[in-house]
């Protein structure tokens, strides 16, 4: 059977997997966000002549309305009965969940306090300049997403389509890390049907500690321990992000130059869009452009235009790729659009009510106001 074209991800979360800090790549890029977001600002401050001094507070506001609106968004839109039953569990920022939906909503509501005090910075003023970056935001932290191997895509067979293996991986050795001293997948052969869906064969190598495994060991840890594990992995979407069965193993048992046990186990892989690189990609390009408008026109444009541009572009595209992503929460497979796209339209209406609304903007000589009435 003729090879499926495909890239095999394996890129651990951790920076320094096994260092002595559990540094991870989403928290590098989620702070390289705002970092950066505050360099544009104080650019677009200083340009339009803004007290600088005003950025401090704003990114401050920014922060915590993109952590507490992401956070509260995911509880309360994609899993409010567990939340709701179990508060606390909404403080544990750390165990993952965040939602952008929420994270636009605590957005917008943070600029409009933090306008309130600055006659000089209105509401929409404020918003049509922050969405630069957090377009930017988005894209960075959409590949925070790809190095944790999540928001990943439907079944593809595309050149570009990625094997999600690394949660397989982390399963394996959270059952055995004790006995595994290196764990890496490769490549394999030509790929395969299997249920209904192209695969491609991936070889798991697993390098044993000091504490060598028996006979009776490695027949447990092929026909218990790895199916367990993988079935762990295989957390989001119809299909199995990895499949593995033994009578297809073809495994493997030899030892190194150190005298350690090497096994080497097939399995196999289902190719997936890479639903986050696509966002990633696509809120890159909207930074651009959004920048590239302002940059051009500045206060020539009419209070409410960037924003009102920024949210019809962003979740039109949001809602056009929800049909590529896996669903994020089982109650998304029984409803006719998943929670995504529901929350999506709202954004996209609202955007385009605000943008008709900006070419009724007032002009006085040959520049509009700015004022929306």
């Amino acid at each position: 059977m003729q090879n499926l074209l495909f890239i095999l991800w394996d890129q651990t979360p951790e920076i320094w997997p096994g260092g002595p800090v559990p540094l991870r790549w989403y928290g590098l890029f989620f702070a390289m966000a705002f970092f950066l977001g505050q360099i544009i600002i104080t650019h677009i401050f200083k340009t339009e002549g803004k007290p600088e001094q005003d950025v401090d507070s704003l990114t401050y506001h920014m922060v915590i309305a993109t952590i507490i609106g992401a956070r509260l968004g995911h509880c309360l839109f994609y899993q409010p009965d567990y939340y709701l039953a179990n508060p606390i569990e909404i403080l544990k920022i750390w165990e993952g969940g965040l939602a952008s939906h929420g994270a636009t909503i605590g957005i917008i509501v943070a600029m409009w306090l933090y306008a309130r005090k600055r006659p000089d910075q209105s509401w929409l003023w404020i918003l049509d300049r922050i969405v630069i970056v957090v377009a930017l935001g988005g894209s960075l932290i959409r590949l925070g997403n790809l190095m944790n191997s999540e928001i990943v895509g439907k079944p593809a067979d595309l050149p570009w389509a990625m094997v999600f293996a690394n949660p397989a991986q982390e399963a394996i050795l959270e059952s055995e890390g004790r006995r595994i001293d290196h764990l890496s997948v490769a490549r394999s052969g030509p790929d395969t049907t299997l249920n209904g869906n192209r695969y491609v064969p991936i070889t798991f190598t697993c390098r044993f500690g000091r504490d060598q495994m028996q006979g009776s060991s490695i027949s447990a840890f092929l026909t218990s321990t790895v199916p367990n594990a993988l079935d762990r992995a295989n957390q989001h979407g119809k299909e199995k992000h990895i499949i593995f069965e033994l009578p297809l193993a073809n495994q493997k048992l030899s030892y190194d130059d150190k005298g350690l046990q090497v096994l080497e186990f097939r399995a196999f892989g289902l190719p997936r869009h890479p639903a986050m690189v696509y966002e990633s990609i696509s809120t890159f390009i909207l930074f651009l452009i959004l920048f590239g408008i302002w940059k051009r026109y500045k206060s020539q444009l009419p209070e409410g235009r960037l924003f009102s541009i920024f949210v019809v572009i962003l979740f039109t595209l949001r809602f056009l790729y929800e049909f590529l992503k896996e669903n994020q929460v089982d109650f998304e497979s029984s409803l006719p659009l998943n929670m995504g796209q529901i929350l999506s339209i709202p954004m996209v209406a609202a955007g385009l009510f605000l943008l008709v609304r900006t070419y009724y903007a007032p002009v006085v000589g040959n520049q509009p106001t700015g004022q929306i009435k």
